[in-house]
């Protein structure tokens, strides 16, 4: 993502924003409103950039994959008159060695080069995205305290503040593509689980330490957004003997944990309510989610369908929010 001098927006124009994650890429066509904006394209696919890249390297394969979607991506956008276009990269390039030469082939592709954000700038636009929709945009003087969570492929951003301020956010290096490497040969053991499930809760527990005494003493309303999130509420939906209500419930996610060592191989994760995408990295999904639940100690989650991608959108049209360089498809 290029900085520079924004186009001028108005009622009618379209922005897009691309997510590149480290397992899923998301691409999100907003057009701009009187009142704000409404979106009239989303996708997401599952590329896994960061797939074999635990050693700073990105792989080709990931790389093929990571541009075949794009230039599909490509083609939507042409559809439409997109006056601006922001392409971000999270964990999924955070450190890799050889990142540049992706960039440069994006940027010669989509005609944006992408911006690799930080994990708390990545955390203050998913906390803005979900926000803004939780509390409405006129709610600006609420002092409802949120803590915003994010489970990504290869990294998980948790973001507290109140209205649609962001006071504190940390991101640490807990993702369920990361954290298959906990399931040797993709063997879905009671013990690989617990152990995946132990190193995140620890790292959890250290990160929550850097949020000041305010954060503890808030009782903050806590709400995750992500695919890894929703799909754990699509499956526990589609269990007979749980209720309809919607959200992450402990008693429900712990009968989920039981019920996942039926399974030989994280492959053969196989649940009503999950797509064919998640089933590889579900296990190791759920561990984190386990993690989360036990550092914060709660007994219950509330989930949203937004995140960073709506954060980036939000940003663009906020009085005051960074502005971003023309780019992408126009006619």
């Amino acid at each position: 993502m290029k900085r520079g001098n924004s186009v001028n927006l108005t009622v009618g124009s379209y922005v897009a924003a691309i997510d590149m994650g480290s397992n899923s890429f998301h691409l999100l066509i907003a057009q701009v409103q009187s009142n704000g904006w409404c979106a009239v394209y989303t996708e997401e696919r599952r590329v896994q950039l960061a797939a074999g890249a635990d050693q700073g390297s990105l792989q080709s394969d990931a790389r093929d994959r990571a541009l075949l979607c794009l230039q599909d991506y490509k083609e939507v956008l042409a559809r439409y008159r997109i006056a601006e276009l922001h392409v971000v990269a999270t964990a999924s390039l955070r450190g890799v060695g050889n990142a540049l030469p992706f960039l440069s082939a994006v940027e010669n592709l989509l005609g944006v080069l992408p911006s690799i954000i930080s994990g708390e700038r990545e955390a203050e636009l998913v906390y803005l995205g979900v926000s803004t929709k939780l509390l409405g945009k006129a709610d600006t003087s609420s002092q409802q305290h949120c803590l915003v969570i994010d489970i990504g492929g290869g990294s998980t951003e948790l973001a507290w503040g109140f209205a649609h301020r962001m006071v504190k956010g940390v991101s640490v290096g807990v993702g369920c593509l990361h954290y298959l490497r906990y399931f040797p040969d993709g063997e879905l053991r009671e013990e690989h689980f617990n152990a995946a499930r132990d190193a995140a809760t620890v790292i959890f527990k250290q990160a929550l330490h850097r949020f000041p005494a305010a954060f503890w003493e808030s009782s903050p309303r806590v709400v995750g957004c992500s695919g890894t999130l929703l799909a754990v509420e699509q499956v526990l939906l589609a269990q007979p003997k749980n209720p309809s209500s919607t959200g992450i419930y402990l008693q429900q996610l712990q009968a989920l944990v039981d019920s996942l060592f039926s399974f030989n191989t994280v492959d053969d994760v196989r649940y009503p309510g999950l797509t064919e995408d998640r089933r590889s990295i579900f296990a190791s999904g759920v561990a984190i989610v386990m993690a989360l639940f036990e550092a914060l100690n709660i007994s219950s989650m509330q989930l949203s369908q937004r995140g960073l991608r709506e954060g980036i959108i939000e940003n663009r049209l906020a009085d005051g929010g960074l502005t971003f360089q023309q780019g992408g498809q126009q006619q």
